[in-house]
């Protein structure tokens, strides 16, 4: 009986947040006033259009507060998604479950909220039957509900702007994403199995709420670059939302936040329409803020494997920033190149390797040190021993690492730049034959014995 008592607290509570919540919401989602047509429209009961945004709310609160059984119902569907089976072990699981759900009682109210407006959406959007009374109230709630970029809102609210984009009710995925080289169901030769034609009402409606998302605040315009990064992931949607269009316009000024998470964008828009990608990449370089540039170093990577000449030219952009923090993620990014572009990659790293900051210096040496002996065993290019030379601990055990294997696989070239360190500085092996003496101290003799020309050079052991 407790149990049954807390769980009628609990929903009377949550019930309470749920329509303030709407409330604040129509409020909110009311304001990009007039809202859109209904995408469908039955011939025989014409829409009738609210009048205020006063009706819309009066409304949407009177099918919210009526429909008592719906509301368990998604309170019960919130209660499965939120609380963890961990509180199954617990001494009273219903009661642990009910202060669990309480205190995530926004997250509750939202999931539940989104649930309402899925279905009025999915009533308004039944080709059989469209309710467009339901389409107006679902509309001016899922506007007023993407506020911020929560899992919810980029998640549950992608599907229903793809649902409203393609007039289709949601409740499942209308599309999927293409497989791609990495996945088990991928082909080379594979045929689009299903190709949705992305056009019809549903088209303009979708635009009208992507519109409204983009003069919106910051968080409102990261969500919206979240809805724009999966839909790219939709080529029946890619031409009809004109999506490389959006990204040109909305490229040429957005806070540094926003240009951020559309540098994340840049990879697969490429891929899908590279002339826009272009102009959005030209755009976004202009920028100098610290998070434009470390996001822009975070995709090199990828642009390499999609589009290795722009890949390039955002590397040497990002190197000669002011920014030490985007030149060490771009040096990082080098050694992407050591393989398919040795020489571009050498003559940058020669330059990295000199640069003022030491972060940028250590990175040279963390990701880049080991493929350039691979390209230039000997160091002909003087890059290996004055950074040896300086005596940086932090990343010392990674060159004696590597100044150990060359002893073993390339004694030619260990004792080139053995001698090139002793050259400089008389001491510089000093902790590094204490070391390999450890390992093996007749070697480490044997090597210091052939440097100072007393003796044979050491075999190679592999």
């Amino acid at each position: 009986m407790a149990s049954s008592r807390k769980e009628i607290e609990t929903s009377a509570i949550v019930r309470t947040r749920c329509i303030e919540m709407l409330q604040a919401s129509l409020a909110r989602g009311g304001l990009d006033w007039p809202l859109p047509p209904p995408p469908l429209q039955d011939s025989d009961l014409p829409p009738i259009e609210p009048d205020s945004v006063d009706e819309v709310k009066e409304r949407a609160l009177g099918m919210f507060t009526v429909d008592r059984a719906g509301f368990e119902r998604h309170l019960s569907n919130a209660r499965e998604s939120i609380i963890p089976h961990r509180l199954g072990l617990t001494v009273d699981p219903e009661k642990e479950g009910e202060r669990w759900l309480l205190r995530r009682l926004e997250d509750v109210a939202r999931i539940i909220l989104f649930d309402v407006c899925e279905g009025w959406l999915a009533a308004s959007l039944d080709a059989d039957a469209p309710d467009s009374a339901r389409w107006y109230i679902g509309i001016a709630l899922f506007n007023g509900l993407c506020n911020v970029p929560d899992p919810i809102a980029v998640n549950r609210g992608y599907h229903i702007l793809e649902s409203i984009a393609l007039t289709h009710p949601p409740g499942r995925w209308p599309t999927r994403p293409e497989a791609g080289p990495h996945q088990m169901d991928w082909s080379p030769d594979r045929e689009v199995k299903m190709v949705v034609r992305a056009e019809g009402g549903g088209i303009d409606a979708a635009h009208w709420l992507l519109d409204q998302m983009e003069m919106g605040d910051v968080e409102r315009r990261i969500l919206l670059i979240h809805w724009l990064r999966a839909m790219l992931e939709r080529p029946s949607l890619i031409e009809g939302m004109a999506l490389g269009k959006r990204f040109e316009l909305m490229a040429q000024a957005q806070p540094p936040e926003v240009a951020a998470e559309m540098v994340g964008c840049l990879p697969r828009l490429f891929e899908t329409d590279p002339d826009s990608g272009d102009t959005v990449l030209a755009s976004i370089r202009t920028r100098s803020e610290g998070v434009v540039t470390r996001a822009l170093s975070v995709e090199v990577p990828a642009l390499l494997r999609v589009t290795p000449d722009r890949g390039i030219l955002l590397i040497d952009h990002l190197l000669s920033s002011n920014d030490a923090s985007a030149r060490a993620s771009a040096t990082s990014s080098l050694k992407e190149l050591g393989r398919s572009m040795p020489e571009i990659f050498l003559e940058r790293v020669v330059n990295q390797a000199r640069d003022p900051d030491l972060k940028v210096r250590r990175m040279v040496v963390q990701a880049c040190l080991r493929p350039y002996l691979e390209l230039d065993p000997a160091d002909s290019r003087g890059v290996f021993v004055p950074l040896w030379l300086e005596g940086d601990e932090v990343v010392g055990s990674r060159m004696r690492e590597l100044l150990l294997r060359m002893q073993e696989v390339d004694v030619e070239a260990f004792d080139s730049v053995s001698r090139r360190i002793l050259a400089a500085d008389g001491a510089g092996l000093d902790g590094f034959w204490r070391l390999m003496a450890v390992r093996d101290e007749g070697r480490a003799a044997a090597w210091k014995s052939h440097l100072s020309g007393e003796g044979e050079r050491p075999e190679p052991l592999i």
